[in-house]
This record gives C-alpha cells, structure tokens and sequence, in this order.
C-alpha cells in the first residue's frame, strides 16, 4: 500500500508580494457565494474562500499582515487580516470565529487548485456565469454542519477544543499570577498544528516528494523567478535586434 502524499506547498501573497503566507495542510471547506455583499465587496461577479484553521496558516515573509476591523455595514464588524502596504485583503475571521480563517483564494499563486466545493446564493448568481455540469450549490449561506466532510467537521472540532481550552489557561494565569512563570504557547502551539490533514472534496492529487521547509522554498522560489526574468530580457535584446536588423534591410532595397 502506497504512503499518503505529503500536501504540496501551496503559497499565497498579497497585490505588492510584501505579505507571503504558505498553507501547512488542506483547506477544511472551499466555497464561492453569490451573494450581494461578496461582489460588491469583491468587486466581481462572486466571492471565493476557503476555510482553515489559523494554526495551519505560516507566514514565509518578513512582513505580517495586520489586523484590520472595520464597521462595512451598520451593526457588522468585519474583521480580516490585510498586507500594510498594499491593504490587500488576504483573510477574514468572521463566520466562525477567530480560529478559523476563511482566505480569499485569489490571492493563492495557483487558484485553480482550488475548485469550489459548493456555490452558495445561487439565486443572485450573475446570470452569465455558468457554473460547472454537477456543481453543488445552495440558495443560502454554507451551514458547515450540513455540507463539510465529516473529516473537516473533526479538524473543527478538535480546533474549538484547543481555544477553549488556551482561553481558560490563559483566564486562570490572570485569575492567579505567580512569580517567575512565563506566558505560555498561543493556539499554534499544541500539537497537531500541521501535516497532511484530511482529504477534503477540494483536496487533489500530487506528485510525492520530500518537503521543502520555508527558508529553502523562498529560495527556489526567487531563482525560478530571476530565471524567468532573465529569459524575458534575453527574449527583448532578441527582439530589438531582430527590429534593427529588419529596418537595416528596408533602407538598402
């Protein structure tokens, strides 16, 4: 019997790439809604989320987003992580708390691996988008009980338990402060924080090979990248050359 493939290292960043974020294992649920609000918030025809878990979230860049709340309509505090610079929106922690994460998957390097799973509010859908022979859809929001693999409601669940149970940690070291003790780990801190994870339906599969750790993946990362850059140039001077060369050839004839 073959060994599960490892979750490939899927990354993400903000318009200005000062914000890199990197995904430790499958997302719990990825969905697209219909509804007014994500496109007008979105500026598009739908918005397009997937759900995980905070601690299954690492950051690969120097730079942090921030913690950004805002009231967008009366009596809704949104809430949602953004680049600095740039304030492009990467995630939000409304729907079902702060330990959960619904990421904009637009802003992942490779979206399309990342097919919804079910399209919500399909009544406000606009009218000439097409969605997929089969798709899944409701006409109201995602009720995560109903509709997520019993694998991600499990993550879920093990998820509320570890913030339940730093927030009562952390309410009896207020409650009785002692000498000489230190703050103790955050919520990424137990284990279980990264990993393969649970197959969900948007989870597919990859080609098995050894695991690159943050530092090593940046740096391939930035060599593919000058690679690239420099093919582009080499392609331009070959360009320009070819341009001299033809008007050099107009003015003799």
């Amino acid at each position: 019997m073959s060994k599960p493939k490892p979750f490939p290292a899927i990354t993400g960043s903000c318009v200005c790439n000062t914000v890199r974020y990197r995904l430790l294992t499958s997302p719990l649920y990825c969905y697209a809604c219909h509804c007014a609000d994500c496109q007008k918030s979105s500026g598009g025809a739908f918005g397009w989320f997937l759900n995980i878990e905070a601690y299954n979230i690492s950051i690969i860049s120097p730079t942090h987003p921030v913690i950004v709340a805002r009231e967008k309509k009366p009596g809704a505090l949104d809430r949602h992580m953004e680049c600095p610079k740039c304030k492009t929106e990467l995630w939000s922690n409304n729907v079902l708390g702060t330990a959960i994460c619904s990421i904009r998957v637009g802003t992942l390097d490779f979206p399309s691996l990342m097919e919804p799973d079910v399209h919500s509010y399909v009544g406000s859908k606009v009218e000439w988008i097409k969605l997929p022979e089969g798709a899944k859809t409701t006409e109201k929001e995602v009720n995560h009980k109903e509709l997520w693999p019993k694998s991600s409601l499990k993550r879920l669940e093990i998820c509320m338990a570890r913030v339940a149970e730093t927030t009562r940690k952390k309410q009896a070291a207020l409650a009785e402060p002692q000498e000489g003790t230190t703050g103790g780990g955050g919520e990424g801190d137990a284990e279980g924080t990264g990993g393969e994870g649970e197959k969900t339906p948007t989870a597919v599969e990859f080609e098995d090979k050894d695991a690159e750790d943050d530092e090593a993946f940046e740096k391939r990362f930035k060599e593919t990248e000058k690679a690239l850059q420099e093919r582009l140039e080499k392609l331009s001077l070959k360009l320009e050359e070819e341009e001299v060369t033809k008007k050099a050839r107009e003015l003799t004839l």
